[in-house]
């Protein structure tokens, strides 16, 4: 390459890649805008591609030493850099574009190959005799296009119809880069009929590529607030839905592995006494301090959800022992009994306190359906209000909601299921005895005689 051509421009050729610069420089601008309106990643990451291919193309047309004398002396080695810079975040973009990683692991292995092949190229370029080293940096940028474009259209075929625009965008980039390369490299430019074509075809490119990554950043957006929607809005806890399906995968788990667990309810009684004082916002400010101090000990492994208004949920997993249950219980009561600080209608801080109760129920012990297991729960922690620490556990022999303190629970999870069938036993046993004997009509003991 001959350095002084890099300036050698005609002013027709200055007005070609004027406005192709100035196209694209608004296409960046739009970018940059939705980038700030939306602030998620894919929309940064196409904002910083975008800005990396209108460099390239301001470098490589020779505008920027055009316009700009001072930049003559890096000019040569910015050129060196900019194409395997940018074909590095095309290709890190275009696998999480692509979703690569899930896909088909051929396209992940080929997209982190180029890009690591990109961005070492880059540098080792530099390391090579002068006239070597932006061919080297071209065939770089170019095949990495390729590539890109060959796994497009291998996801398009896969299924992801999205992927045929970002196919075509490849595609016309490949003249945009073979013809840059050409005015970089070439002592006489082409014509400026050429220049026009070359220059166009990069126009349309980064159009077709910008509205693509543009149409996809809105999918995964609203695939997010999707996911969002499965929150409950003020608490960010699981919504009721999400909680019910946890609790039935987690029946199915134990089914399979006898693993054993726990449900708590957490009941606020009479919150609408407090609105008031606080409003609707201290009152929402309310149930987001309960969430927060009802996970700082149930622990964020162990799901938690807001079943409705005043009901939360936690699904327990994590037990070490049956004990443990109630330290847990008595952690949580205690926990949420403390007064609350929060905003009253006047505007001044104020503190509060809650009516609430906790009811824990054994889910290896429950034996019920969802809609059951979670009314058993409601209920002992209705019975919780009763009671002077106001947590209670379900009896899994009287089915009688008792205070966690006073429960009778074993060291171990064997220990306590061989306690269940001594139990069941029992039972079983004292119903033979009530039968009557042979030749005599037996008699239901619920049954009540005259």
């Amino acid at each position: 390459m001959n350095p002084a051509a890099v300036h050698l421009m005609s002013t027709a050729e200055l007005l070609v890649w004027s406005a192709a610069v100035g196209a694209i420089g608004l296409v960046v601008l739009l970018s940059l805008v939705d980038a700030i309106f939306s602030r998620t990643g894919p929309a940064l990451q196409t904002l910083a591609y975008l800005s990396g291919f209108w460099l390239f193309v301001a470098l490589l047309s020779g505008l920027v030493a055009a316009i700009w004398p001072a930049m003559k002396p890096l000019t040569p080695t910015a050129q060196v850099l900019i194409g395997p810079l940018c074909a590095a975040m095309g290709s890190y973009g275009c696998g999480q574009w692509l979703s690569a990683h899930k896909r088909d692991r051929l396209m992940k292995v080929s997209l982190q190959t180029l890009t690591l092949a990109s961005l070492m190229g880059g540098p080792l370029c530099l390391l090579l005799p002068p006239p070597w080293r932006l061919p080297v940096s071209a065939v770089l940028s170019v095949l990495n296009m390729a590539v890109a474009l060959w796994l497009s259209v291998r996801a398009a075929q896969l299924g992801d119809r999205l992927a045929w625009g970002l196919a075509l965008g490849c595609l016309l980039s490949l003249p945009l880069q073979i013809g840059l390369y050409s005015l970089a490299l070439e002592s006489s430019r082409p014509s400026v009929l050429v220049q026009v074509g070359v220059a166009m075809a990069g126009l349309v490119s980064v159009l077709v590529t910008a509205v693509v990554l543009w149409q996809r950043n809105r999918h995964t957006q609203r695939l997010n607030e999707a996911h969002l929607s499965r929150r409950d809005p003020i608490t960010q806890l699981h919504s009721s839905t999400v909680m019910v399906q946890k609790i039935i995968h987690a029946q199915n788990r134990r089914t399979r592995t006898r693993r054993d667990g726990a449900l708590m309810a957490v009941l606020m009684f009479e919150p609408e006494r407090l609105l008031t004082q606080v409003g609707q916002v201290g009152l929402n400010d309310i149930y987001i301090q309960v969430a927060h101090r009802m996970q700082r000990h149930t622990g964020v492994v162990n799901p938690a959800g807001r079943y409705y208004d005043r009901c939360f949920v936690v699904l327990i997993e994590t037990l070490h022992s049956p004990r443990w249950i109630r330290t847990l219980g008595l952690r949580v009561a205690s926990s949420l009994r403390r007064p609350m600080e929060v905003t009253s209608l006047a505007g001044e801080r104020i503190t509060v306190t809650i009516d609430i109760a906790v009811g824990i129920v054994h889910m290896s012990a429950a034996g019920k359906d969802v809609d059951q297991l979670l009314h058993e729960v409601q209920r002992v922690a209705e019975a919780a209000r009763g009671m002077r620490s106001r947590a209670a556990l379900l009896d899994p022999e009287t089915r009688q909601a008792v205070p966690v303190e006073s429960a009778d629970l074993a060291d171990s999870w064997g220990a306590m299921r061989e306690q269940r069938a001594a139990a069941g036993k029992s039972r079983k046993s004292s119903r033979k005895n009530i039968m009557a004997k042979p030749g005599q009509t037996a008699v239901n003991p619920l049954e009540r005689r005259p």
